[in-house]
């Protein structure tokens, strides 16, 4: 081994991963080059010094019982997460072309019914019956929602458009 390929590999030679025969090549230069004994002995007080400093900047850290609740409660998430994340993702993969075919259908439901209907609006419905004797006018309103969500699962984005009809009954006071 020369200079040039110790210096190559000087921070495998430090962390202890080279090979048995490449760790020997390397002590040999090391016993009879003063230029590479100097730069592993300089890489080995800078890797000390780092690692004394932070084990100090570590020490002096102190979190206050919200930080930690909050860093358990993330950790707690990531594990979970983690142990469904196979089953999720099957189940995910095979809902995915239900789950579009069903969107697409609701789609078309929703056009058709909108748009191909006629001239009738279903968005606002009010039937007004003749005032009661009292002044009263009692009304009966129902109108639809549109409701479009979405949510990330795994690699997946899954997305849903629902209608939700809302029915509203009152009584308005007239003046005769």
């Amino acid at each position: 081994m020369n200079c040039e390929h110790l210096q190559e590999n000087l921070y495998e030679y430090l962390d202890g991963s080279l090979s048995t025969s490449e760790k020997a090549a390397a002590e040999r230069h090391l016993s009879g080059c003063l230029v590479c004994r100097e730069a592993v002995r300089r890489e080995s007080q800078l890797a000390r010094s780092l690692s004394s400093r932070l084990e100090q900047a570590v020490e002096t850290i102190a979190l206050d019982s919200v930080a930690r609740r909050g860093l358990a409660t993330a950790v707690e998430r990531k594990i979970a997460e983690s142990r469904e994340g196979p089953l999720v993702l099957f189940w995910s993969r095979l809902a995915w072309p239900f789950a579009t075919a069903a969107a697409i259908l609701m789609v078309a439901i929703w056009m058709g019914r909108h748009f191909v209907a006629g001239q009738k609006s279903h968005l606002v419905t009010a039937r007004i019956p003749t005032p009661a004797d009292n002044g009263e006018v009692l009304i009966h309103v129902s109108y639809s929602v549109p409701d479009y969500t979405f949510r990330k699962q795994g690699n997946l984005v899954i997305d849903a458009l629902t209608c939700d009809t809302v029915v509203t009954d009152g009584a308005l006071l007239v003046k005769k």
